[in-house]
């Protein structure tokens, strides 16, 4: 027999038995997806932008009434300062004097004085917020005035002598001078069921 037919023959033994014993033919793994290629970017930049609103989370603080004198300038210390006062006068029913400040050094203090009367027992019988706001500097060895005013008092007699003070931060400047109100001249009692009226008028420059 031929050897090419031998050949042939065992060829197709082959093929008839791997058919037979059910062998399956291994199929390709599929291949790995490939994302896309990003778009190329813009040539041309816009000539504007949408630029988002900002709106801060707090408001802005108000300015204070308590702000005294220029930025800068140092608050005076109580002991750095002198105040007395004139002669009392009557005024209608009212009492008032002129307080006259000074500072050692340049400082800056409230444009209005926060007064109080202390009586003699060191107690504070009257006491009354600045008639407006606002701050001033003091020169240095320059006289300043305010003018005190006292009425409406309808509580019981002090004891004597009355002084004016004028706070400055948490501590009392005391003021010299004579009782104020004097001993036996106190104003008229108009509104019994209202405090003493005390009100000092803003600092200015003595002339």
């Amino acid at each position: 027999m031929p050897v090419a037919r031998l050949l042939g023959g065992a060829a197709m033994c082959l093929a008839m038995l791997l058919s037979a014993c059910g062998t399956p033919v291994p199929t390709p793994s599929p291949l790995p997806s490939i994302a896309p290629a990003p778009s190329p970017l813009p040539t041309e930049v816009p000539d504007t932008f949408d630029i988002p609103s900002f709106t801060p989370e707090t408001d802005p603080p108000e300015p204070s009434d308590t702000d005294t004198g220029s930025p800068g300038t140092p608050a005076c210390a109580v002991d750095a300062l002198k105040a007395s006062r004139g002669i009392t006068e009557v005024d209608g029913d009212d009492r008032t004097t002129e307080v006259v400040l000074v500072a050692a050094d340049t400082c800056s203090i409230d444009a209005y004085p926060t007064l109080l009367l202390q009586d003699a027992d060191s107690n504070i019988v009257v006491a009354a917020n600045p008639a407006g706001p606002g701050g001033i500097d003091l020169v240095g060895g320059v006289a300043y005035s305010s003018e005190v005013r006292l009425g409406n008092w309808c509580l019981d007699e002090p004891s004597y002598p009355v002084s004016i003070g004028i706070l400055q931060g948490i501590q009392t400047l005391l003021v010299t001078g004579d009782s104020f109100p004097e001993e036996g001249d106190l104003p008229a009692c108009l509104h019994e069921d209202a405090d003493p009226v005390l009100s000092g008028t803003a600092w200015s420059p003595k002339p």
